[in-house]
């Protein structure tokens, strides 16, 4: 695992600049710790040394997707050693596979589009759609103000919502995917329990960083909007927005932007976070909005891709 941390870091490091990895310990923990993924990994060796891997991740809640990751140390790229390793991990797919769906990160859409041409294409996979990575940096910027909303009480909890909360957030964070738009992905809602909620929790915890959630809750009690940022331990690496979404039936009263804010000024007072990213799809016009409000700005674009497996 070691040596398939290191071949993931150096692959990332060429393409993604400035680019900063997990600790050792704590990216190997993601993978060792049973989460409702079932990941199989693959590898190339040159002698004894490691020199590309592949993953093939399968969720028993959307057994008919299989994700596919592919690293590649740049010393030994372009020789086909990608293509096969994406080949063998598609083989090596449950059977329960209707569909594989890839990911990748580039500074720019060219980039995006040449890796597309020479690599993914070739595999048979196409584009599903596009999203777009911003970054705010928190040091070169004041922060706006916090808001309210009449009618909701808004507030921010550091490693996990309240328990009476929890069943409700599970909700809204099986809807994001779902009701953002997301191109040809299709995405379904897939409520998160109360349990998995707690073993996401505790292995964010465990892998030393700090959770930041957000949530506007109505007269009735109803969690109305949810946003959740996780600042690992390296204060350099950029904290990540893993989700906002306001429940329909709530929208128009500014809530999404009054959760990341609330998010955002309890990270600032953590003080060990210094840059937050995010991503959107680049046709969620509503989100692209309030992060640009908020003064993030681009810095990379993410391409999803996928192709239908053949039938026998």
């Amino acid at each position: 695992m070691s040596e398939a941390y290191r071949v993931e870091c150096v692959a990332n490091q060429s393409v993604r600049p400035g680019w900063i990895p997990l600790s050792r310990e704590s990216r190997i923990l993601g993978w060792r710790t049973p989460n409702g993924w079932r990941n199989h990994l693959l590898g190339v060796w040159n002698g004894t040394t490691l020199i590309g891997f592949a993953a093939g991740m399968n969720s028993t809640d959307t057994p008919d997707t299989t994700w596919i990751f592919v690293w590649v140390d740049p010393a030994h790229q372009n020789a086909g050693i990608g293509s096969a390793l994406a080949r063998a991990a598609e083989d090596a797919s449950p059977a329960s596979t209707a569909r594989f769906v890839a990911s990748a990160y580039r500074s720019s859409t060219s980039e995006i589009d040449a890796l597309t041409r020479a690599f993914a294409s070739p595999l048979g996979y196409s584009q599903a759609t596009t999203e777009t990575v911003v970054e705010l940096d928190l040091r070169d910027m004041q922060l706006a103000s916090p808001t309210t909303a009449p009618g909701y009480e808004i507030s921010t909890h550091v490693n996990g919502v309240p328990e009476r909360f929890r069943e409700q957030v599970g909700q809204i964070k099986g809807l994001v995917d779902a009701e953002a738009p997301n191109g040809e992905l299709g995405w379904g809602e897939i409520p998160v329990s109360p349990d998995e909620y707690a073993d996401e929790l505790a292995l964010w915890v465990a892998q030393g960083s700090t959770v930041f959630e957000s949530i506007a809750v109505d007269a009735a009690g109803k969690v109305a909007a949810w946003t959740c940022l996780v600042a690992a331990a390296d204060a350099e690496r950029p904290a990540q927005i893993e989700g906002t979404l306001v429940v329909s039936g709530h929208r128009g009263h500014g809530l999404g932007a009054a959760v990341k804010l609330a998010s955002l000024h309890r990270a600032v007072e953590s003080g060990n976070v210094h840059r937050v990213r995010t991503s959107s799809d680049d046709r969620n016009v509503w989100m692209r909005s309030i992060n640009s409000a908020l003064g993030f700005t681009p810095v990379e674009t993410e391409i999803i891709l996928q192709k239908e497996t053949v039938s026998p």
